[in-house]
């Protein structure tokens, strides 16, 4: 590999880019240790016995750390360390790491989301949430199922927040339903608010 871009990152650290777009940050102190510059040649051997092992070691680290400031899904915590310029290597290592660990679990943290969270969306908007975070559809499914969750104060309070039993017109009515479709209610679960509202009044 030969080294073409040396790019700053911060004051402390540089992403060091090859010829083949592998790349990967190093402290300046590190690249003047290794003496890294632009046209320099790394065999494999030098990136194996003297670079990997720093980064496969950091890129734990870093997984650690990020795991230590709030729960994180195994998607998330891939696209974090790509962020940081680790090699596809090192990240899969330092991930193969932590599951072995039990510091990841996909299902334990679907269950934490939906429980933060299962008062403000509805079931098909934290699917959609979690679906987005990379976990399996089938972990989504069987959480949602489990998941004592009671859609029916959230559909009400949008209903008063947007006025709707304050209104005669038929066509704000309905759109006032549209739009709280499109936070993923149901329709046949919003007209049941409605009508048990209706019956309390």
């Amino acid at each position: 590999m030969i080294v073409r871009e040396i790019i700053p990152i911060n004051t402390k650290k540089s992403r060091i880019i090859f010829d083949d777009n592998e790349s990967f940050a190093l402290y300046k102190g590190e690249m003047r240790r290794l003496d890294i510059e632009v046209g320099r040649e790394i065999d494999e051997e030098e990136y194996y016995v003297t670079i990997y092992p720093t980064l496969k070691k950091r890129a734990f680290a870093r997984l650690l750390h990020i795991l230590e400031r709030s729960f994180k899904s195994e998607n998330d915590l891939i696209k974090k360390l790509r962020l940081s310029f680790y090699p596809e290597e090192a990240v899969k290592e330092a991930i193969e790491k932590a599951k072995k660990f039990g510091y990841i679990n996909d299902e334990r943290y679907a269950e934490r989301y939906v429980s933060t969270y299962k008062d403000k969306y509805s079931k098909l908007n934290l699917k959609y949430k979690l679906m987005e975070k990379g976990i399996n559809k089938e972990i989504i499914d069987n959480v949602l199922e489990e998941a004592d969750i009671d859609e029916s104060p959230m559909i009400r309070k949008l209903l008063e927040k947007k006025h709707y039993f304050e209104m005669d017109e038929p066509e704000k009515k309905q759109k006032i339903i549209a739009s709280i479709m499109r936070k993923g209610y149901k329709y046949n679960k919003i007209k049941d608010v409605i009508k048990d509202i209706a019956a309390d009044e």
